[in-house]
């Protein structure tokens, strides 16, 4: 049986009228009545007497009413503890990262977090570098985990650092640079670069290539791609020279690239969390207290 049937039950018998109960529960006189029928048809007993007016219950009928009413109440109690179950309870995080190396910085903070939230779910994407600003403002994530750092400019964001570090060259094997265990600026510069597109990484784009010219430096970004595989791919077949954090590893690319130290390179990195100022989520509020 229906709860919202049990409620029309116990109103028919405290108003012992069909119309007015029927109104106060939104629903036909023809539907109660006949629902008050199968209900006496199922037990094989009559409830009401519709003889007199206004109806009368049977004794039958003020049993099922007290019975009815201890269950109602026990429902209304229920569904009063699930209410504050719900508002008790966190909601889901939503992440945004950008790379594996802000999943990398991630799984440090994470294992803490779930042993004192176990229940939580974390909801992750993964967006390209330039997004991440957007993916704060148009509050399609709570954070965003990226070691692009154009949102660190936007007033409408706040941010903790995570991790700072060193740009390495990724150099590919048969590259003149190949076996060098450091590489100067200077020697860097005169041989073709690669590089992440500006539309995937947006303004560290122009910032690199500014910090190299303010060394006295031009880039030869001979080439620009869309994600990290075609970036390797082409390192490794094309003699480039990329670069990525110290902190990013490349092991699935086995003997074909080194990772090699940049010498008083001006380009460094850092891991940043940035949340938009007015989010009020309450997960996210507990999980910043992860970041040290």
């Amino acid at each position: 049986m229906h709860i919202e049937k049990l409620k029309c039950y116990i109103d028919l018998y405290e108003c012992r009228n069909f119309t007015e109960t029927a109104k106060k529960n939104f629903i036909s006189q023809a539907a109660l009545s006949q629902f008050i029928s199968s209900l006496e048809k199922q037990f094989g007993l009559q409830f009401f007497d519709r003889n007199v007016t206004p109806i009368q219950p049977t004794s039958a009928g003020t049993t099922f009413y007290e019975e009815s009413k201890i269950l109602y109440q026990q429902y209304l109690i229920a569904v009063e503890r699930m209410a504050r179950e719900k508002e008790d309870s966190m909601p889901p995080l939503r992440i945004a990262y950008s790379s594996p190396v802000d999943i990398q910085t991630l799984i440090t903070i994470i294992p803490s977090f779930k042993e004192q939230y176990p229940d939580v779910e974390l909801q992750l994407n993964k967006i390209n570098l330039g997004e991440a600003a957007d993916y704060i403002n148009k509050s399609l994530c709570d954070i965003v985990v990226s070691f692009s750092t154009e949102f660190i400019e936007e007033e409408s964001i706040k941010y903790k650092i995570l991790k700072e570090g060193e740009y390495l060259a990724i150099v590919g094997k048969g590259h003149d640079l190949f076996d060098k265990d450091s590489i100067a600026i200077k020697e860097l510069y005169q041989y073709p670069l690669i590089m992440l597109s500006k539309e995937v990484i947006g303004s560290m784009y122009d910032k690199m290539i500014e910090r190299a010219r303010s060394e006295g430096y031009e880039p030869i970004i001979e080439k620009t791609v869309d994600n990290v595989e075609t970036e390797m791919f082409s390192i490794i077949t094309e003699g480039f020279i990329g670069f990525c954090p110290e902190s990013q590893s490349l092991a699935e690319y086995g003997d074909d690239i080194r990772l090699i130290e940049l010498e008083d390179s001006p380009h460094r990195y850092i891991v940043a969390a940035g949340y938009s100022k007015t989010n009020t989520n309450r997960t996210l509020k507990e999980f910043l207290k992860f970041i040290s």
